[in-house]
């Protein structure tokens, strides 16, 4: 039975938060990108052996039969010809990158993935001979295992049935470290057909063992309305293998849907903007009593913490997210408080600085400003806090301000407050969230604001 689009993105979007998920993609996941899928791949040899391309297709045999016929070598030219570019723009793929996957599992040969995410600026393993394997984790970098091959490796790429047949022989690491990540995270399947048996037998060999305790899985397909067995198909990926479906009705749909996805992620993840020189017992006490009210009800309610570390404020709020997190026995802090220092003091320091704000910002869904003193350092010698403020505007995120008296996040509190139209979402509790109304009724607001428009964005 598939699942509807609230459904999946509910379930995926909780699994993305607890770090635990990867992406498999298909030769369809880089259609989008201008790469050709198998059937566009192998027209050219269907044609020099004069057979037609059906539904029923074995592309495996069929590049068996042209190698049979024609010479390997000549097989892994035509497939080098065609896949061997890097100049093509891919929504699908930047939507897939800011989902967050540490892993990603592809049996395309081409180069899209580790194009974008360079574009991006991250650092990749990329891995698909076995001695690659010892490159997994360095400095955290996300991990590209190209289970077919790379086509910068013509000689070891997995093309023809007889590569097929032997994939076990040759890819014992690759198929060890997959069936392990198959039971450890929550895999995304996008763009593969599912139609030979190289992943589903990994699936139904973990199914075997685990039974119901096994993984759920998920894939975003299209429907097939021409074959009649298509809906048996569907249920018997989440009956036999624990692959949950989203059918959609177009491949236009789906940057849209990971649109949503990556929005109702974001919408978790709350940034906490703040910082005093001040060594006034009155802030203090109200840091202290704020920060800690704060953090408890945010975790409480599965929220990610955000923070930069900005003076004082931001080792407060850090200091009480660890010793909530400690009490209820969560080891794995880093899933829920996430620490993006904003520090230096060099004559390039200030847009470094701004460069980090505006990455981290932009991976939140709403901000949090409290305090805020001047900063020669920040770009224009603005205020840390106010610089935040204008980067969270720019990323239309939901701002909430907390006024304190003198302070920068009094003045936000009143640009806000008389442009409050463009702030529907506070028009109720705007007036509550001033120092003067005491960290409690000022988280209730906090926390009742987040609740309205997680859904929403």
């Amino acid at each position: 039975m598939p699942i509807t689009k609230e459904c999946f993105i509910s379930q995926f979007s909780q699994q993305a938060l607890d770090e635990r998920i990867s992406l498999f993609m298909g030769a369809g996941g880089s259609c989008d990108a201008g790469y050709p899928n198998w059937k566009s791949l192998f027209a050219p040899m269907a044609q020099a052996l004069n057979v037609a391309i059906t539904e029923s297709t074995d592309f495996y045999k069929l590049a068996q039969y042209y190698a049979n016929s024609f010479g390997l070598s000549e097989l892994r030219k035509k497939i080098n010809d065609v896949i061997n570019k890097n100049n093509y723009v891919s929504p699908l793929l930047e939507e897939l990158i800011e989902t967050g996957f540490t892993n990603i599992w592809t049996t395309n040969f081409d180069n899209a993935i580790e194009m974008y995410y360079r574009n991006f600026n991250v650092l990749i393993n990329k891995i698909f001979r076995d001695f690659d394997f010892s490159n997994i984790d360095i400095n955290k970098r996300i991990n590209i295992f190209k289970m077919n091959g790379d086509i910068t490796n013509l000689d070891g790429i997995v093309a023809t049935q007889s590569d097929y047949e032997n994939y076990y022989d040759t890819h014992k690491l690759m198929m060890m470290f997959f069936k392990r990540e198959l039971i450890s995270s929550t895999f995304l399947f996008i763009g593969y057909s599912f139609t030979d048996h190289l992943i589903l037998d990994c699936l139904s060999e973990i199914n075997r063992y685990l039974g119901a305790t096994a993984n759920y899985h998920y894939t975003i397909m299209k429907k097939d309305k021409s074959n009649p067995y298509f809906n048996y198909f569907v249920d018997d990926l989440e009956t036999r293998y624990h692959i949950r479906v989203l059918l959609i009705e177009d491949f236009n749909e789906l940057p849209c849907i990971l649109k949503e996805l990556n929005n109702r992620i974001r919408s978790k993840k709350v940034f906490i903007s703040g910082a005093f020189k001040s060594y006034s017992k009155q802030i203090e006490d109200f840091s202290h009593s704020f920060s800690r009210k704060l953090t408890a009800n945010l975790i409480e309610k599965d929220y990610r913490i955000v923070n930069g570390i900005g003076r004082r404020f931001g080792t407060h709020i850090i200091g009480y997210a660890n010793e909530c997190l400690a009490k209820q026995g969560i080891k794995n802090t880093d899933r829920y408080l996430i620490v993006k220092p904003f520090v230096g003091n060099q004559d390039d320091s200030a847009k470094a600085k701004y460069k980090l704000r505006d990455e981290t910002i932009n991976k939140c869904g709403s901000a949090i400003f409290v305090f805020g003193d001047m900063d020669k350092n920040s770009v224009d010698n603005k205020s840390g806090v106010l610089e935040e403020f204008n980067i969270a505007c720019k990323q239309h995120k939901v701002i909430i301000p907390v006024a304190y008296p003198n302070m920068i996040s009094e003045q936000i509190w009143k640009i806000v407050k008389n442009n409050i139209t463009e702030y529907p979402y506070l028009e109720k509790v705007i007036n509550d969230l001033t120092a003067k109304q005491g960290p409690d009724i000022i988280t209730e607001r906090i926390i009742h604001v987040l609740e309205s428009i997680k859904y929403s964005m």
